[in-house]
Formats: C-alpha cells, structure tokens, sequence
C-alpha cells in the first residue's frame, strides 16, 4: 500500500510540474503543427500520392468480377505500404532520470514499393471479360506504378449503329484505357503521437486527424503504441550493455474516396431508362489494420540510444465498393443499342499481409528535444523519421 502510494504521489507531483510546460507545447503543437496553411497543404501532397482513382470504364465496362481482380491488382502497394508504413516509428527510448514524462511528437514514415509489384500483367489475373487491345501490350501499373496505360476493351461485343453501308458495325461493349500509376513507388504516413513514459514503460497515442483535404478524400489515421524496457523489471539488466524491451501495437487506417461514376451519355447506341440512377452516393472505403509485435535489443550512450529488432505485422486489408453504378450491358432484343443495368454495393474484400520484420534505429535527445529515426527491412521497406519532446 505504501509503494502504491509513493508512485501515486511521484506520479502527481510530475503532472502538476509539467503542466504550464505541457500547456505550451500543447500550443505550439496546434498552432504550428496542425495550421492549415502548413499541415493541410502537406496532407494534401500525401493523399494524392496515397489515392489514385480507378478508370470509370472497370466498372461501366459490365463485369464486377473482373472489375475485382483488377482493383485488388492495382490497390495491393497502397494496402500493403500503408499497413507496413503505419507499423513504424513505435519504438521509443527516453533518456531521463525522472519518474514521468510526457512525450509529444509528430512522425513520418514511408514504405517504398517493391519494383515486381508496381506493374503486373493483366493475363494473370484470370479476367473472364476484360481482355487487352493489343496481345503484345498486356503490361499494368499498379497505384505505385508509372502513368503509362495499355489500352482495355471487352471481349463482349455489340453492333454500333453507322451511317452508311453497312448500317452497323461490331464493337467491344466497352474500350478504355489501364488506369495509371502515380509515379512514385511511396506509401507515406504522418502522424501525431503524444503519451506518457513512466517505470521503463512508454505508452503512446498515434493520431492523424480524419481531415478533408479535397472533396474526394476522407483520412484518419490512429492507435496505440507499448513499450516495456525490461530492465525495469529485471534489475540485474541494468548493468548489461546490451539490453532488451518488447513492444506491441494496434494502428488503424481509413481512406474514403467519393466516386462520380455515370454512364457516358454520348455513347452512341446507350439507352438508358427512368429506372437507372441516381449515382450519387458511390464510394470506395479503404480500411487498413496493423498490429506489429517486436523484441527490441537497444544500448545507451549517453543521450544517444542504438537499437535492432526483429518482429512480425500481423496486417490486415478490406476494400469495398459502396454504392449505386451502373453497368453496360449488350440489349439482344435491340441489337444496335447499349442498356445500363445499376448494381449497388458491387464488391468487398478482405486479405492478410503477415510478414516478419527487421529494423534498425536511433534515438536522440537533447534537453526536451527528442529525434529518431529508423528503417525497416522486408518486403516492403521503410524509412522513418520522427521529432518530438519529452517534459
């Protein structure tokens, strides 16, 4: 009863000395950090790397099977890179004699696409509609991909209305071109982290405020991070050079991208009715998991913390397709004409991405200020670099 005490009342005497201090950075943190002219403007740059819409025609061009394969084709680095992207900068050491502190921060990580996953070809996704204009140009980008395109078309055909001998001609239901990478092979993530660090144990918030940075695109970001350095548990540790903490975490990323998709009504021989529509509630929503677990090696020098670790991501990944779209379809009744058939909730799907990891870091610290960095080894690699401060 007396140690529980003494903890609480070390704990609360902490507090209560680093409230004006905590009240400062606090401002700092809103006024600088989340200013819309800055904070904003950089979100803005990092959803469009992170978001690139579908060619309209995957969808209109009447398969929703083949329209799956080719997403789950083109959307796997956003899934994969974001999950292994917001499995970083967890690891945190402080330096500090004193029982509580309190830690504020903000962090940028950024998974790199590896090179036989930034293109695919089109013939081995086992499309049942969709086939290439060209057999020799059968090549994809995925997201993280460049912007060149092969041109898609529909082995489904249907006979075109033409002036003149003859009065039709046949043609694929629909042709479109591939949608385009981004061109660059980049998964970014900032977040804000704030939390506490008391008895070799780091407990931290990760945040990224769900922002509006366009019409189009909804973002938000957040989770939980803990560390144990064991040598707080095992005294004797304390005089090894090397010493040792575990960590877990839980992170979770949503990305909503508010779709337009209506049929082309330029399109010659398209008929639509009074039953189709409206479109106007289409979405593509992006839920993004990861739970790293990782045992940490680490040695001190001073202000200067070293560190590897070897862990395992259990990620996960669900996309779906919300919402109304309509579709072309072949009329055999009226040969010389396209029909539209509307479809709500088209797809959904759910995978896994669990890989082991390796990473290696520092952290620095100075007064108050704290920097680290790290990168990650695995399928993905990982780069990440983080600012702060410790009260």
């Amino acid at each position: 009863i007396l140690l529980k005490t003494k903890s609480r009342c070390l704990f609360e005497q902490a507090a209560i000395k680093t409230y004006s201090q905590a009240r400062i950075i606090l401002n700092f943190a809103y006024m600088k950090i989340l200013s819309k002219s800055y904070f904003l403007g950089l979100m803005g740059l990092f959803i469009s790397l992170n978001v690139y819409a579908q060619d309209k025609s995957l969808i209109l061009g009447g398969s929703v099977s083949d329209s799956k394969k080719y997403t789950m084709a083109y959307l796997a680095p956003l899934e994969r890179g974001m999950a292994d992207a917001s499995a970083n900068g967890l690891i945190n050491f402080t330096n500090s004699d004193k029982q509580v502190r309190f830690n504020f921060g903000i962090n940028f990580s950024s998974a790199i696409t590896p090179s036989s996953q930034r293109s695919f070809d089109i013939n081995d996704l086992g499309l049942e509609e969709f086939k290439a204009s060209d057999p020799n140009k059968t090549i994809a980008q995925s997201i993280s991909g460049s912007d060149e395109t092969i041109d898609i078309e529909t082995k489904t055909t249907y006979y075109k209305p033409h002036v003149g001998i003859p009065i039709y001609e046949e043609v694929p239901l629909a042709k479109f071109e591939s949608p385009a990478g981004i061109g660059v092979p980049l998964m970014p993530l900032p977040v804000l982290s704030f939390g506490i660090y008391t008895f070799g144990t780091h407990l931290n918030f990760n945040l990224l405020p769900n922002l509006h940075t366009t019409k189009e695109v909804d973002y938000v970001s957040y989770g939980v991070s803990l560390q144990h350095n064991l040598e707080a548990s095992v005294p004797a540790m304390k005089e090894w050079t090397v010493k040792f903490a575990v960590s877990a975490a839980y992170q979770y990323t949503n990305l909503k991208y508010h779709l337009d998709i209506q049929p082309d009504e330029t399109k010659i021989g398209l008929e639509l009715t009074a039953d189709n529509g409206p479109y106007d509630n289409q979405l593509m929503d992006v839920d993004i998991t990861s739970i790293p677990l990782q045992l940490i090696a680490y040695r001190d020098f001073s202000s200067l913390t070293l560190y590897g670790s070897v862990g395992y991501n259990i990620t996960t990944s669900a996309v779906a397709l919300k919402g109304n779209y309509p579709m072309y379809i072949a009329d055999p009744a009226h040969v010389l004409k396209v029909g539209v058939e509307d479809i709500v909730d088209p797809y959904s799907y759910n995978r896994s991405y669990n890989h082991f990891r390796f990473d290696l870091g520092l952290n620095y610290q100075i007064g108050f200020m704290k920097f680290k960095a790290s990168y990650t080894l695995s399928e993905y690699q990982v780069f990440h670099i983080g600012l702060g401060v410790s009260i």
